[in-house]
């Protein structure tokens, strides 16, 4: 009944036909080009399902490739699964799923991992070989409990766009971190400079011509600052960064500033000390691997990792 095969040029009215059905909401074709065929490491892997001529199921797997112990594994992100309303019980999630995962080792991805809503985090690990790696909480510091306002630093500077040092800064930092998605400047520029949707704030704290940490911000709402991703050569750098996030995030008006920090980072405790608490919600982290890899993905100790691993922030 359902025909499975990958996307070709000129799928993508249909595609975004579907995700408005689904998610009641547009996806413009600036975006989907953007997500699903610009990635440095280059386009997804996108399955779709047809009943006729009509698509009724839809998986991806967008380049995402992970840092493991310093060296790049080809790794990708799970994301966008669609079932039109009207097919919906008749196990296409899991087909859909599977038809892609049986071709990912061949296109050399060893890994997909993701954040799986709660409609389908049980069906990811019973239909389709996930396994959890972690619940992930959201930190929260509540802006208006902070008895000591923070002055930004004027060591930390604003840039409006991603730039070599970027590079050589992960080249450094990327090495000490056991698994991490990986942030050269290639896959910065893309995933922040070249968004059509969102608009961020390049933080960084400079030692001559090389960056010694930064932090990305972006605005949700009208009352709530992102912190999606601190990356720090040191705690000063981070504590340094984060004093200046939180005055920004003051002369804003905004009474929240949010972020994600697994209990092992570096930083994590720099952040409990200035007020973050570990809140709702809760995001499910899991994965899937096809080919052996050096360390052990499903250890949550091991993961460094930020809001903007995921694509929804």
């Amino acid at each position: 009944m359902f025909d499975y095969r990958f996307f070709r040029p000129g799928d993508e009215s249909a595609i975004t036909k579907l995700f408005h059905t689904v998610f009641d909401k547009p996806m413009s074709p600036a975006a989907w080009n953007w997500r699903y065929l610009h990635h440095p490491a280059g386009a997804a892997k996108v399955m779709l399902a047809f009943c006729g001529d009509k698509l009724v199921g839809h998986y991806a797997a967008n380049s995402a490739p992970l840092s493991v112990g310093g060296s790049e594994i080809s790794a990708a992100l799970s994301m966008t699964t669609m079932t039109h309303p009207d097919f919906r019980g008749r196990g296409l999630f899991e087909k859909t799923s599977n038809k892609l995962y049986e071709c990912l080792p061949e296109l050399g991805v060893a890994a997909v991992y993701g954040f799986p809503n709660a409609a389908v985090h049980a069906l990811r690990q019973i239909k389709v070989g996930w396994r959890d790696i972690y619940e992930v909480p959201t930190l929260k510091l509540d802006l208006r409990t902070v008895s000591k306002l923070r002055k930004a630093d004027p060591a930390v500077v604003q840039v409006d766009h991603i730039d070599d040092r970027f590079d050589a800064f992960f080249r450094v930092v990327g090495t000490k971190l056991p698994v991490c998605g990986v942030r050269n400047a290639a896959v910065l520029t893309w995933r922040l400079d070249q968004n059509p949707e969102n608009l961020y704030t390049r933080l960084v704290l400079s030692e001559g011509n090389e960056i010694s940490g930064y932090a990305i911000t972006k605005n949700f709402g009208v009352d709530t600052t992102d912190l999606v991703e601190l990356r720090c050569a040191d705690n000063a750098t981070a504590r340094a960064l984060l004093s200046t996030v939180i005055a920004r995030a003051s002369s804003a008006g905004h009474t929240q500033v949010s972020t994600w920090c697994l209990p092992q980072e570096a930083h994590r405790l720099v952040l409990e000390s200035v007020g973050f608490k570990a809140e709702a919600p809760i995001t499910y982290f899991g994965g899937r691997t096809f080919q052996p890899i050096s360390s052990d993905l499903f250890d949550s100790r091991l993961w460094r990792l930020s809001m903007l691993d995921s694509d929804l922030y």
